[in-house]
């Protein structure tokens, strides 16, 4: 019986024999690494070209291209000036120049846009600002293919007539 603080010595649990087990070790998918989120902070301001795999999370400045396969989204009080090209873009920023998306282009309510949008998927939200161009196709027309002699032509608005 220990007394005052006094500790049992403890015997260390019987060892099993493991030599018959297989070692089995981690492996990490692609898949894995395309989920990676990077942060650009909002002192910092990048002139040039980003591209690779994964995800972005822009709080700063951006004078360049973004070109991505993952998400980018360029959030409040970031300001982009150029080419965004991502599989998903969402912006609560500001952005002057393009913004081209695989799947979709989300503005939030606190975006300010100036220029070109082109995606197959486009939300925008009550108060968001867009002042340019949009182009939707979906994702398996995005390469550019001869127009269809045949196509319809395109809507036109019935007038009423009034007599004379």
């Amino acid at each position: 019986m220990p007394l005052f603080g006094k500790k049992k010595k403890e015997t260390p649990p019987p060892r099993r024999d493991t030599g018959s087990l297989p070692k089995v070790s981690p492996k990490v998918s692609p898949k894995a690494s395309q989920k990676e989120t990077t942060y650009f902070g909002k002192n910092l301001k990048i002139k040039g070209r980003v591209s690779g795999n994964g995800n972005i999370i822009m709080l700063g400045g951006l004078d360049g291209e973004f070109n991505l396969k993952g998400r980018v989204k360029i959030a409040q009080p970031a300001k982009i000036k150029g080419a965004v090209k991502a599989d998903v873009i969402s912006v609560n920023g500001n952005v002057r120049g393009s913004l081209v998306a695989q799947e979709r282009v989300h503005l939030d309510q606190t975006a300010r846009i100036e220029g070109q949008i082109a995606t197959p998927s486009l939300s925008i939200a009550e108060g968001a600002s867009f002042d340019g161009e949009v182009t939707m196709r979906s994702r398996s027309s995005q390469t550019s293919k001869p127009a269809d002699a045949h196509a319809a032509p395109a809507f036109q608005p019935k007038t009423k007539s009034t007599p004379k």
